[in-house]
Parts: C-alpha cells; structure tokens; sequence
C-alpha cells in the first residue's frame, strides 16, 4: 500500500486552501505519510478530458482519502462519490456549521471550528484510520 492520503479539498475557491494544506501536510508527517493533492499534477490543458483513469487508480492506492466538504463545492462531491464507490476508506472533515449534502457518513464529519484547531483535527483522524505501516 502507498503511505500517502489523497486530499480532496476546494482550492481557489477556499481563502484559508493553504492554511490548510500546510495543517494536513503537517499532521500527516507525523504518521510518516505523504498527502497526495491532485492540483500538483497541473491542470488538465484547455480541451483535455478529466483523467479519470488517473484519479480512479490515486484513490485505489491511497492509504486514507481526507475529504474536506466546508464549501459544499460540487467537485469535491464528485470525487468523494468516487472514492466512497471504490471503496477507499475516507475520512470526512468540515467547518463547523457545513451544510453537509448526500454523502455516505455524514453524520460522522470531523468538524474544525478554525485554522489553528484543523491541524489536532487531521490528527484525531489519523489515529482513528489505524492506517497500516
């Protein structure tokens, strides 16, 4: 198994995106696993096709898929419904007050009140995934 957790998270549309990417990386270091952000990989050229072969085969791989729902953005809806139809096992994490939408384990969401309190929350959920080393 890869040591890495997939990162599904909204991105410009999130003003606090890097705050929390450095809180997710951070936390994730301590487990010794990496956090694998689908943006990186650049996006898809005008004109291109989504890759989902791609992203259907990081899912697959993952240790842990963290899924971020604080903006209700409908992409990130989309890859959950992906990962939780593959079977991957995901971990659901939102602002406190998230309207949270038709998704499997809503009512499990690991909720932050702010940015300095996101960083404990990544981390009680990586000791809850007992990730396998």
């Amino acid at each position: 198994m890869n040591h890495y957790i997939y990162s599904i998270m909204p991105v410009s549309s999130d003003e606090d995106y890097y705050e929390k990417r450095a809180g997710l990386s951070s936390a994730a270091e301590e487990f010794n696993l990496s956090v694998h952000f689908p943006l990186d990989r650049g996006l898809p050229e005008t004109g291109k096709e989504f890759d989902l072969a791609r992203v259907v085969s990081e899912l697959k791989q993952a240790a842990l898929v963290i899924a971020d729902l604080s903006l209700e953005r409908p992409s990130c809806y989309y890859e959950l419904g992906l990962a939780q139809a593959l079977g991957a096992q995901v971990a659901l994490i939102a602002r406190s007050g998230t309207n949270i939408h038709q998704a499997f384990g809503r009512n499990s969401v690991s909720e932050f009140r702010n940015l300095q309190e996101y960083p404990s929350v990544v981390r009680r959920i990586l000791l809850d995934a007992r990730l396998e080393a």
